[in-house]
């Protein structure tokens, strides 16, 4: 065996010196003199010996110099910090000022006060369309009916249509997610044409003084929403409730599970819609209602003969517009948002030239994290929100994804969209310290037993690296470690920020 010279060991030192890798801990110092590698080790090796999986980088936010590594290329499930990936890209194509544009045509005859003809949508891919997060979307349907009783309408006969393009999408929903996620809203079908984000509120009370087995009552949100619904009851065991889609597509089957002799008296819960133009036209009805303005579907028979005919037309009524896609991107980061992550993803993979299926989405967005220098071996994307179990990922490709995002003209925007650890967002309940919080900017994912987190922290003590990025990712969680992954994550951001790195 050829034996090394110590100045080669030395140099060799030296080099493996400029990154800290995690190993077994020494003996602990006091808390007040350990610097953040030491806490990261001691951390990681107690989760490891309980069997869960770690893997994290940290690096300067400036240079993407690599200040602490473990296990760094480990790949698993990024879960929903895919979503930087999706919002970061379609902010590079598309810019903060973006909006989605979705126009509303009449086709048909109009006649003095009566317009006979179609009502007809063009689907822009527009997630926010008739959303309640924003006061411009929130009132799209009024908007359509004061457009109509300002052209001088006030008795319509024709029907509602929806044009949406064929742009490929492969189905209702992406690949891999699973089955039995589909009736709730976070597994919302990413189509073309979306409308209230493709979800209603559903909710079941019990009169007081009511058996638990007694069927409860339920209301729906938007009062006007066509959804069908089977609740059963269920007092055989310990309270829950869980829903699946049926057989028929357009009914969602849900029970509700309580003790025979202790059962809650109220439940809500937001549910999935699989016909979003069915909401929409009941929302548009409703609107027309409250204005005044008749309206005779076209199946029915007039009650008046029809007025002389006259040329048909087709001209523009107005044009739903959306917020600018910075705060369509703040309310999928901080809210976590999957049926926003997949159309901005969807709709980026078509401004780069493809069509709105999955596989072109794999191939541009891999196309674009080539052109950051992250390999499909660190990332390897499958759809926007990260609901994929295909996903796969590890800590050094979802930092180098926000490293990069932070040296492009939108990186404000995208760290402005970040939960703020005890602020806001997925972080707002987060354990942080006085020291912590609000210096803690990051997106959260869990999917079954993985975790993940991918942020920037602000050191203010620290003049070489005032700023970092980090992406801290954990397996196997489900076990009832002693730590639990919200608790790991506190002390390593806490650590982080206030403790030197070396």
């Amino acid at each position: 065996m050829r034996r090394l010279s110590l100045a080669s060991l030395l140099l060799a030192a030296l080099a493996l010196s400029g990154c800290p890798r995690a190993t077994r801990p020494n003996d602990a110092s006091a808390s007040s003199s350990r610097s953040f590698a030491q806490t990261a080790e001691d951390l990681f090796s107690s989760l490891e010996e309980e069997g869960a999986l770690t893997s994290v980088i940290v690096l300067d936010a400036k240079t993407g110099e690599p200040l602490y590594a473990h296990r760094e290329h480990s790949r698993s499930l990024p879960a929903s910090t895919m979503k930087i990936v999706a919002t970061s890209a379609v902010l590079s194509a598309l810019g903060a000022d973006f909006r989605f544009r979705t126009p509303v045509a009449l086709e048909g005859k109009h006649q003095g006060d009566t317009f006979e003809g179609n009502l007809v949508v063009e689907a822009s891919g527009d997630p926010s369309l008739g959303s309640w997060r924003f006061p411009e979307t929130e009132m799209a349907c009024d908007q359509i009916a004061e457009a109509m009783w300002g052209r001088g309408i006030r008795k319509w006969r024709g029907a509602l249509q929806v044009k949406a393009p064929d742009t490929g999408l492969d189905g209702p929903l992406g690949p891999g997610w699973a089955w039995d996620d589909v009736a709730y809203s976070m597994s919302a079908a990413p189509m073309p044409f979306v409308f209230r984000e493709n979800v209603v509120d559903v909710s079941l009370l019990r009169a007081d003084g009511a058996p638990c087995s007694a069927q409860p009552s339920l209301q729906l949100s938007p009062r006007f929403a066509p959804f069908p619904t089977l609740v059963q009851i269920d007092t055989s065991g310990r309270s829950g409730f869980a829903c699946l889609r049926d057989h028929n597509p357009s009914r969602v089957r849900c029970v509700w599970r309580s003790s025979a002799n202790q059962c809650p008296r109220a439940y809500s819960t937001r549910l999935s819609i699989d016909d979003p133009q069915a909401l929409f036209t009941a929302c548009v009805e409703d609107a027309l209602t409250r204005r005044g303005l008749e309206h005779v579907p076209a199946a029915a028979p007039a009650r008046e003969p029809a007025p002389a005919a006259a040329k048909p037309t087709s001209q523009s009524l107005l044009e739903l517009i959306s917020p600018p896609l910075s705060e369509l991107v703040k309310a999928t980061n901080k809210e976590s948002l999957n049926l926003y992550a997949e159309r901005l993803a969807l709709r980026f993979t078509r401004e780069r030239g493809g069509g709105e299926r999955y596989a072109d989405l794999r191939k541009l967005l891999g196309e674009e994290l080539t052109r950051r220098g992250i390999s499909g071996r660190d990332l390897r994307p499958i759809d926007g929100s990260g609901l994929s179990r295909y996903n796969l990922a590890t800590a050094f490709g979802l930092a180098r994804v926000l490293y990069t995002s932070l040296q492009e003209p939108y990186a404000d925007t995208l760290l402005e969209s970040l939960p703020i650890a005890g602020v806001d967002g997925t972080l707002a309940a987060s354990g942080t310290s006085a020291q912590t919080v609000g210096r803690i900017r990051a997106k959260t994912g869990t999917l079954s037993s993985q975790k993940a987190y991918v942020g920037v922290v602000e050191r203010p003590d620290d003049a070489e690296h005032p700023r970092v990025v980090f992406s801290l990712m954990l397996g196997n969680m489900d076990e009832q470690p002693a730590l639990s992954a919200g608790a790991v994550f506190d002390r390593f951001a806490e650590a982080l920020v206030t403790q030197p790195l070396r």
